[in-house]
Parts: C-alpha cells; structure tokens; sequence
C-alpha cells in the first residue's frame, strides 16, 4: 500500500521569531504545525483557537484543567511520555560500537538482555520486551534509510525528541487554550529547545529520533498514515528553502 505524504509547504508566521533560541525552539516542534498547514514559528491564538485547542487536548490527552496541562508538560519534557526504555536500547547499542566498533542485531539484543537483567534488574517480560524493541529499531531505522530519514549507514542516538518536540506544541495549545500566559508557553519552548540541543547534533539528527519516537509510540510498524504523519514533515523541513532548519543553526 502507498501512503501519501500530504505536505504542502512550510507556513512561517511574519510576527514569529525566525533566529535565535526562541526560533530554535519552535523549529524542534515544526512537524506538527508543518504536518497540518499551520504556522511552525507562533502559538495558537486564545481567541480564535480557544474551543478547538480545549478538545482537543481532552480528547487526544485528558486535559481538562492547567494541573492536567502543567502535568503533560512536565511529562514531555522529563521524556517520560513515550518513555525511557527505548532510550536505554539505543544506549547500550552505542556501548557495543564503543567497544567492538561494529554490531549485529543478535549481539545488540543479547547486550541489552544482559543489561537488562543485571544493571536495570528487570522482570523477564520486561526484559524480552526491550529485546524485541532493538529489532523493532532495526526495521524502522532500515525503512527510514530507504525513505532518506536516515543516511545508508545512519543509527537514531535517541528518541527522546519526540517527546520535546510535542513539548513545543504542548505550550501552543496550552497558550491558545488559555491553560498558561504566554511567557509561561515561551519557557516551555526555550527549554524544549535546550534539550533538544543536549541530546542531538544537528536538525537531521534530531528529526530521525523525533520520527522513530513517534511511530514507536503510534504505528505498530505498520508504516500506514501514521508513519506518513512524520516522514512528510522531515522531508519537507529538510529540503524546502523556507524551512528554519534551513536558516536556525541547531547548534
């Protein structure tokens, strides 16, 4: 089956910032509002976007009040919504390349089984299912090379972009569905924004780690129309000259 990407083009806001670090923080949340024709550099508006924001955010998260909204917000940016196992996976692989400078999917699982074992402890169900995400890993990073997410011997050093990026979009919501004032959304983008910078090295790098979080947390390897949702956007922001990643260094 062939899933449509469905991009039309980057949409910048002329009042937005387009440099600095607010601008970079809002670049790591652009494949949402990419993703949907909206602008990626501007919260959504309190007035006109009051009523969708507020069912949104209950039905896709159940947030209701600004404890439930302050609540996902302090998730996302502690990466604990798609969650830290996935992360651990992709760390013990790079012990491997330290340490034997190449691996092999059966010398990554029986690592992370190791590890799992004896460093994190963990129950044998748990232990088989971080196992299994190393192959999950494994498919989706081939799928991703095939596709131009990744390059021919590209790896995804974390996933927990994922989680900041709909950080980034958390405080758009948040702000147009009157849950926080607007310096309070700009903090939650800017720190969005350092943590990003802390985990990755450039936006492509970023991009494949936000791309595999979410279709780990959503698709089921089933590349459908979830799968499209975020490889549109990568190529997109990659390759349009009006994309920030074009002109916001992510460094």
């Amino acid at each position: 089956m062939v899933v449509c990407d469905h991009v039309e083009g980057v949409v910048s806001s002329p009042q937005g910032p387009f440099y600095g670090a607010l601008a970079h923080g809002y670049a790591c949340g652009a494949h949402t509002p990419v993703h949907v024709s909206r602008p990626w550099n501007a919260l959504d508006d309190p007035v006109h976007d009051y009523t969708g924001n507020r069912e949104s955010l209950a039905d896709s998260w159940g947030v209701t009040t600004e404890e439930d909204w302050s609540r996902q917000v302090e998730y996302l940016l502690g990466g604990m919504n798609v969650g830290p196992e996935v992360d651990v996976v992709l760390n013990v692989r790079r012990m491997v390349l330290r340490q034997q400078g190449h691996y092999d999917l059966p010398t990554w699982q029986n690592a992370v089984r190791k590890w799992a074992r004896w460093q994190l402890r963990k129950e044998p169900a748990e232990v088989d299912e971080m196992v299994h995400l190393a192959g999950v890993v494994t498919r989706y990073e081939s799928r991703f090379r095939t596709d131009g997410l990744l390059p021919h011997d590209g790896i995804v050093t974390s996933v927990f972009g994922y989680d900041f990026g709909r950080a980034v979009n958390m405080a758009r919501w948040g702000f147009g569905g009157r849950f926080c004032d607007y310096p309070t959304a700009e903090r939650i983008v800017l720190r969005a924004g350092e943590l990003c910078r802390q985990h990755y090295t450039s936006w492509a790098d970023f991009s494949a780690g936000y791309a595999l979080g979410s279709v780990i947390r959503f698709d089921e390897e089933k590349y459908g129309h979830l799968y499209a949702a975020v490889r549109g956007p990568h190529r997109l922001l990659v390759a349009d000259r009006t994309s920030p990643w074009w002109h916001v260094p992510f460094a």
